[in-house]
C-alpha cells in the first residue's frame, strides 16, 4: 500500500514540474531587440544601451539581423521606407516592415533625393564612423572647413646642384707624333691661358721629317709653276704640297706654326705647342727634357666662361622636369644672391645608388666667379595646369590610405577615403572621392578622427559576439 502511495507522489511531481518548465518557457520565450542594433537582444523589454532607443519585440522566425540590400536603397517619393534599409521593406502601402517589424515611413520630395544621394556617396571607411558635432561644440574645438575646388596648380621642387666644367670647352694637349719636351712655357696647374698662347716647344724627328717634306713639296710646286712642265706636271706637284700640309694639319701643327715654316725656308729643330682655346690649365705632365709618345695627355685645359650646372632631384620629381623649366638658384658662397637660368637638358639614367634624377643648367660664367666643385640649391617653379584640389591640411595620411572628413548639410562630419596625387606646399590634388563644392574639415581634424574611430571600435564592441547574438541578462539596467 505504501509503495503504491510513493509511486503516486512521484508521478504528480513530474507533472507539476512539466507544467512549471512549459509554463516558463512560454513565459520567456518572448525576445526583444533594438531597431538601430539589431544584434543587441534582450529577453526583457527596455531600452537600448548603446543608442537608448526602444527595444522592440522579436516577431516568431524573424532574424535578428536585419539583412539589407546590397542593391541601391533608392524609395521613390509616395512609396513607404524601413527606417534600416531592410531589403524588400520598400511598399506602396504603410504598415511594418516585413523584415524587422519596425514602422514604415512615408518618403517625400526631400527624403527620396536623400537616398538618391547616398546611392553614390561611397562607404565609410573601415574603423571609421560617422560623427555629429552641434554648432555650440564646433565652435568650443576651433572646427573649420574649406571648399573642395579646382585650382591652377604650381610645384615647387627643390634640389641640390654642383658646378662642373663644359663638356664641349674642354681639351686635352695630347701631340699626335713622338718625341722630348725642350722648353715649357705654362708650368703650373690652375694658370690662365689664351687662345694660342705657347705651352711648350717640343723635338720630333718625326715631325721634323714631316716638316722637310712639306718644304721639299713647296719647292717642286714653285719649280711647276715657272717652268713649262704642262699642266699635268703642275697638278701633281700642287697635289703633293697639299697631301704634305695635311700632314702637318693632322698632327695639330698651328697655322701660324705652318706660315712659319714656309717663310723660313727651312726646318727648324724645335716646334712650338700652343692652347686651343682660352681657359685654364687644369692638369700638366709637360717638363722639360720629358719624352713623350704620341697620344699622350701633356696638358688639360678647360674654359670657365661657359659653366655646367648638374642639377639633383629625387625620383619621384624628376618625371615633372621639362627642358625649358625657370629655375632659381642659390650660392651658399654669394649670400643673398640668387641665379636665374633654364633647363637645358634631362640625362636619361636615375642614379641607382642615391635614387636620384639629373638635369643640366648651362650658365655664363664671364668673371670666373663660378668654380667647378660649389655646390648650390635650386628651386623649379612646375606648372601641373588645373586640377581638383583639397588643402593640405583637410588629408589625413595612415600611410595605407588618404581620408577626409566631410562636413555634411545635417551637421554629420563623413569620413570619405579619397584617392590624392600631387602634393603641393598648401594643397593635394583629389583624383577621386570628393567633387567640387563639396566642404571638408580643416582645424580640429585629428580630434575629429579620433572620436570617429573611437565611435567605430565601440560599435564593433557591442555588435555581438561571433553567433551574432548579444545577451542582455547581464547589460546595466536604465533607470527612467
Amino acid at each position: 500500500m505504501k509503495s503504491i502511495l510513493y509511486l503516486t507522489l512521484m508521478l504528480t511531481g513530474l507533472l507539476v514540474l512539466t507544467a512549471c518548465r512549459k509554463e516558463n518557457e512560454g513565459g520567456g520565450g518572448q525576445k526583444y531587440h533594438c531597431p538601430m542594433h539589431p544584434t543587441y537582444v534582450s529577453d526583457k523589454p527596455g531600452d537600448c544601451p548603446i543608442c537608448n532607443m526602444k527595444l522592440v519585440p522579436i516577431k516568431s522566425g524573424q532574424e535578428t539581423t536585419p539583412k539589407t540590400s546590397e542593391k541601391p536603397y533608392l524609395p521613390k517619393p509616395g512609396q513607404y521606407y524601413c527606417p534600416m534599409k531592410c531589403e524588400g521593406s520598400i511598399s506602396d502601402q504603410p504598415g511594418d516592415c516585413p523584415v524587422c517589424g519596425m514602422k514604415l515611413l512615408l518618403t517625400d520630395e526631400k527624403k527620396a533625393a536623400e537616398f538618391a544621394a547616398a546611392a553614390t556617396t561611397p562607404a565609410l571607411p573601415a574603423g571609421r564612423e560617422m560623427v555629429h558635432v552641434a554648432p555650440e561644440r564646433r565652435q568650443a574645438i576651433g572646427l573649420q572647413t574649406s571648399t573642395v575646388e579646382e585650382r591652377d596648380l604650381r610645384r615647387d621642387l627643390w634640389g641640390t646642384a654642383v658646378v662642373e666644367h663644359d663638356e664641349t670647352r674642354y681639351a686635352r694637349v695630347a701631340p699626335r707624333f713622338g718625341g722630348w719636351v725642350k722648353e715649357v712655357y705654362v708650368n703650373y696647374t690652375g694658370q690662365d691661358v689664351q687662345a694660342g698662347q705657347p705651352l711648350f716647344r717640343v723635338y720630333s724627328p718625326e715631325l721634323l721629317a714631316g716638316e722637310n717634306e712639306y718644304l721639299l713639296a713647296l719647292g717642286n710646286l714653285r719649280q711647276a709653276l715657272t717652268n713649262t712642265v704642262g699642266s699635268v706636271g703642275r697638278a701633281a706637284a700642287e697635289r703633293l704640297a697639299q697631301s704634305a700640309r695635311k700632314r702637318l694639319e693632322l698632327w695639330q701643327i698651328a697655322p701660324e706654326e705652318i706660315k712659319a715654316i714656309e717663310e723660313r725656308g727651312v726646318i727648324g729643330d724645335e716646334t712650338l705647342i700652343r692652347a686651343p682655346f682660352n681657359g685654364h690649365v687644369l692638369s700638366r705632365t709637360a717638363v722639360e727634357g720629358k719624352s713623350f709618345m704620341a697620344g699622350e695627355t701633356l696638358y688639360e685645359i678647360a674654359d670657365l666662361h661657359r659653366i655646367w650646372l648638374r642639377v639633383s632631384v629625387w625620383e619621384k620629381d624628376w618625371p615633372l622636369l621639362r627642358t625649358g623649366m625657370a629655375v632659381r638658384i642659390a650660392f651658399p658662397a654669394f649670400p643673398g644672391v640668387v641665379f636665374t637660368n633654364t633647363i637645358s637638358f634631362l640625362y636619361p639614367h636615375i642614379d641607382p645608388q642615391s635614387r636620384r634624377g639629373e638635369a643640366r643648367v648651362e650658365m655664363d660664367n664671364p668673371e670666373h666667379r663660378l668654380r667647378p666643385g660649389m655646390w648650390a640649391q635650386i628651386q623649379v617653379e612646375v606648372p601641373l595646369g588645373r586640377r581638383l584640389v583639397a588643402p593640405a591640411s583637410a588629408v589625413l595620411d595612415t600611410g595605407m590610405r588618404q581620408i577626409v572628413f566631410l562636413d555634411r548639410a545635417d551637421g554629420h562630419l563623413e569620413p570619405r577615403e579619397v584617392k590624392v596625387g600631387v602634393r603641393t606646399d598648401d594643397y593635394w590634388e583629389i583624383q577621386s572621392g570628393l567633387r567640387a563644392g563639396e566642404h571638408v574639415v580643416t582645424r580640429a581634424l585629428f580630434l575629429i578622427d579620433s572620436e570617429s574611430q573611437l565611435k567605430s571600435a565601440v560599435s564593433g564592441m557591442t555588435a555581438g559576439h561571433d553567433h551574432g547574438v548579444q545577451s542582455a541578462t547581464n547589460a546595466p539596467s536604465h533607470k527612467h
